[in-house]
This record gives C-alpha cells, sequence and structure tokens, in this order.
C-alpha cells in the first residue's frame, strides 16, 4: 500500500515570480500615496492591472461629470479628484476601514467590499413616478423608507458565471406564486434550486448585514436565516405593490435584498423597483403616495426593511428571449 502522507506544496519559479511582481506593484502604490500624486485613468489602469472592462467603466465615470465617485483595490481607496483635458486624473489613499476593532477578523475580510461602496438614501421629497412634487402630502405624516445600494456587488467573473448558469438554468425555471393566489398580481419566473450561487449570496449577505442595518438606522438584531431566491422577469412581468413580512409564516423577514443582474447590452427597459414611503391612516401603517424609483442596474444590490410597500413595475423586453430577461437574486434576512 503506497504511502498517502499529504505531501508540503512546492511553490513553482512561476509563483514565485507572481508574488515577486506583486511586492513590486504595491511599493510602487504606496509611494504614490506618499506623495499624494495624481495619476491618470490610463496610468491607474497600467498601476493595478485592471481590466478592460473594469476601465470602461472608469472612463464612463470620468465623462459623466458627477462628483466624488472612488472604489477600492485591495488596501487602497480611489478617488476620482479633477478632470483636464477631457482625462480623469485619480488620488490613492490608504483604505479606512469603517468597522469597529472589536470586529472578527473574518467578518472585517468579507464586510472590506462593502464599506464605504454603498450609498444610502436620505428620506426625499415626495413625488411621483416622473419625479414631480405632490403638494397634497403632509410632511409630519410620512415616515421615509430608507434604502442602501452597492454597486459592482460581485466581481466580474462571478458575474460571469452566475449570468451563464442562470440561462443554462432556463428549462428549470417555473412561474411565481403569491399568497393571494391572483394570477394578476404577480407574473415572473424563478429557479427553487440554484445551491452553487445562493450560497454564495448568503454568505455575503450574512457578512454585511450588520453594516447595512447601521446605514439604514435599523436595530441590530440576531439572524435567524437568510432566504434567496433566483427570478427572472421578461415581457409583460411584474409584481404589484406588496409588502414581505405581512403574513405569519413571513413576519420574521426583517431586512429585503435585491441583486440584479442581466445579459450586455441591456435588451429590456422598465423592472424599476419603487419603494414607498409609509404614513399611518385609522392606526395602521400604509403606503404614501411618495416614493423612490430604484432603476435595475448590472451587478447592483439593494437593501431595504421588509415591511416597507413595494412594486415592480412591468418588464418591456422586445425579443421575448429567456436569456434578456431582467434576473435577480433577492431574499431576505430574518431574525429569530
Amino acid at each position: 500500500m503506497q504511502d498517502q502522507h499529504l505531501k508540503s506544496p512546492i511553490i513553482s519559479e512561476e509563483s514565485n515570480q507572481q508574488v515577486e511582481r506583486l511586492v513590486k506593484q504595491i511599493e510602487h502604490i504606496q509611494h504614490i500615496v506618499k506623495s499624494a500624486f495624481w495619476v491618470s485613468t490610463e496610468e491607474l489602469a497600467i498601476l493595478l492591472n485592471l481590466e478592460n472592462s473594469f476601465i470602461d467603466k472608469l472612463k464612463l465615470e470620468v465623462a459623466s461629470q458627477e462628483q466624488n465617485y472612488s472604489f477600492f483595490w485591495r488596501n487602497f481607496e480611489c478617488t476620482l479628484v479633477e478632470r483636464q483635458f477631457a482625462k480623469g486624473f485619480w488620488l490613492i489613499n490608504e483604505r479606512q476601514d469603517l468597522l469597529p476593532k472589536t470586529a472578527s477578523h473574518a467578518s472585517l475580510n468579507a464586510s472590506q467590499k462593502a464599506a464605504n461602496v454603498f450609498t444610502v438614501n436620505e428620506p426625499q421629497s415626495s413625488s411621483n413616478h416622473q419625479g414631480s412634487v405632490l403638494l397634497d402630502v403632509s410632511a409630519e405624516e410620512i415616515i421615509p423608507s430608507p434604502y442602501a445600494l452597492i454597486d459592482d456587488f460581485l466581481s466580474p467573473t462571478q458575474l460571469s458565471e452566475l449570468l451563464r448558469y442562470s440561462i443554462n438554468k432556463q428549462p428549470e425555471f417555473v412561474p411565481t406564486t403569491n399568497s393571494a393566489n391572483d394570477p394578476n398580481y404577480r407574473r415572473s419566473f424563478y429557479l427553487p434550486y440554484f445551491p452553487e450561487f445562493s450560497e454564495l449570496m448568503i454568505n455575503l449577505v450574512w457578512k454585511i448585514t450588520p453594516q447595512i442595518l447601521t446605514h439604514l438606522g435599523m436595530s441590530n438584531f440576531a439572524i435567524g436565516q437568510i432566504e434567496s431566491q433566483m427570478t427572472a422577469h421578461n415581457h409583460g412581468n411584474y409584481y404589484k405593490i406588496h409588502n414581505d413580512s405581512g403574513s405569519p409564516d413571513t413576519a420574521t423577514r426583517t431586512l429585503t435584498y435585491v441583486y440584479y443582474y442581466y445579459r450586455e447590452p441591456k435588451a429590456f427597459t422598465g423592472g424599476e423597483l419603487v419603494i414607498y414611503d409609509s404614513k399611518i391612516e385609522n392606526g395602521f401603517s400604509v403606503a404614501a403616495k411618495s416614493h423612490k424609483v430604484i432603476q435595475p442596474q448590472n451587478n447592483t444590490i439593494v437593501f431595504f426593511p421588509s415591511h416597507c410597500m413595494h412594486e415592480v413595475l412591468p418588464v418591456s423586453c422586445p425579443s421575448e428571449y429567456f436569456a434578456d430577461s431582467r434576473f435577480t437574486i433577492n431574499g431576505w434576512v430574518r431574525h429569530i
């Protein structure tokens, strides 16, 4: 019988060279950080060895003229500080973690991606879908519904693999149902079982939930379960106004999340998520006229309290190809 003791891995010459290149790369970056020297988008791409798809995204951010854009690369934060001669210039700083020092090492690593990347929307003026102000709503009656957005939630590789997986699973998608058994209340398709990616999403959501709760102004709670489902909205699909915790079997749902992804170029329109503010009416919390509209942007995730009334506007997908659908992984964080 052969000896089956595990052998120590042998580090190849190629691996050594990769490590040496990484060390030199970090040294170059740290030198630029100390000097506070601005680098152009092209120089930044070379310095960080960025993928072409992400370089294109940075160029779009430069062209958009929006302020305060930044992203993280390992332990560094890259901030767009100037636009000159149609070029973007970036300042690189050491990343400042937002989690308390008492956080566990595992929580710190998992949450670094979300720190400072998402935007929490403050309470806004009451508005309709077109954005005009509704003057008949008293500000004192409105309970704003907050939400948080995180861009680039998955890596490009994870996103590509997820999309390919979802499209290949088309035969296993089934029509969605609702507790009211009303066929005109919700139209979409979902995949009941997708362990390869439900586990990934649940782990990511679990690790960043405390930080999301802080930014939403919600009380922390002991997580009992995190649910996850994969959904596809195609031509004419929608979900009318509802909340996610209004029945006895959903009463422990506290935080809702929706992760968006789809094939590029985008082949559908519509499918916006509308989150309604609340007001007290006859002793009950009901949807106000004011609301926020969240566009389904590729590789973004939105979080909001599960008690908030919300809906998915109808999707228009002229091709009606399943691969052109508005895909989501959505779910709920339950308290014990």
